[in-house]
């Protein structure tokens, strides 16, 4: 199945990103990744979306290329084609992995509202890494008893969960803690940090070392607020691509970081270290 690349704009052109006015910024990031460190971008999609946005998995890997990235989890869009158990767009996913398998980590995307048991077994059994949810495209709060279903099915088999809780969330940590109480091996990525709710977040989770943090498209003073406040352990960087680039993260994050006195250790921990953890 072909996809038309993302649309061709300043800010998603890795060449504007990185020469020009923007080659300092760009050559700082290349000197303060440490050396050795393999980048893994933990939040990226690929496929189509509904508001027009489009990424193929040869358009990822030349992007993950040219910035020296070694691996990304990838997962759907909000994707027209999705119908009811989002079989297409997961299909897709498993096909780019297929295509590169050394550089891309597959999750799964699922709708709460749609009879998903049969397309959940499939995608497991098939060897998916992971499951992608997103509250605010499929419109569901994260204490929905159909969404805490997911989680606790995801819980079961040990599956990774990365939810959406960053632009448009409404509620975050209030709905989300009780279920993360209760199902403590629950493997959890905060997408976006729950930035609307970053403090709280903090306080909320910070006993809970199955969950991740991760940064794509935060505020720079949220980053530097959690870098601050959280244990760098539990933070993971993540570009958002095709909404976000992989320049412009990673120039966020370092910056935070770097503003906030972490040690070459520990940024490669949240460059690659924390979430390989988890996908070795």
């Amino acid at each position: 199945m072909a996809y038309l690349d993302t649309k061709k704009r300043k800010s998603g052109d890795f060449g504007a990103l990185t020469t020009g006015a923007m080659a300092g910024p760009w050559e700082w990031v290349r000197e303060k990744i440490p050396v050795g460190t393999q980048v893994f971008d933990v939040h990226t999609h690929i496929g189509e979306d509904v508001d027009g946005r489009t990424m193929t998995a040869a358009g990822m890997k030349a992007r993950m290329d040219a910035a020296g990235v070694h691996t990304s989890i990838i997962f759907p869009l909000n994707d027209p084609n999705a119908h009811d158990e989002y079989s297409g767009p997961n299909d897709l996913i498993w096909s780019a992995y297929e295509e590169h398998p050394g550089s891309f980590v597959p999750f799964f995307r699922l709708n709460p509202h749609k009879d998903y048991d049969a397309e959940f077994d499939r995608c497991v059994s098939r060897g998916f890494k992971g499951l992608k949810l997103h509250p605010v495209s499929q419109n569901f709060e994260l204490d929905d008893k159909r969404a805490i279903r997911l989680f606790e099915m995801a819980a079961e088999v040990d599956l990774p969960l990365l939810v959406h809780a960053g632009f448009a969330m409404r509620r975050i940590v209030e709905p989300l803690l009780p279920t993360v109480d209760r199902l403590p091996n629950l493997r959890l990525i905060l997408g976006h940090s729950a930035m609307i709710e970053l403090l709280a977040a903090i306080r909320a989770f910070k006993d809970h070392p199955n969950v991740l943090f991760e940064t794509s498209v935060v505020w720079a003073k949220d980053l530097f607020v959690l870098f601050c406040s959280l244990n760098p352990a539990r933070i993971c960087y993540g570009s958002d691509i095709p909404y976000g680039d992989l320049p412009s993260t990673l120039h966020a994050t370092l910056g935070a970081a770097d503003a906030a006195g972490l040690s070459e250790q520990e940024l490669t921990s949240v460059l690659s270290g924390n979430i390989r953890r988890w996908f070795p």
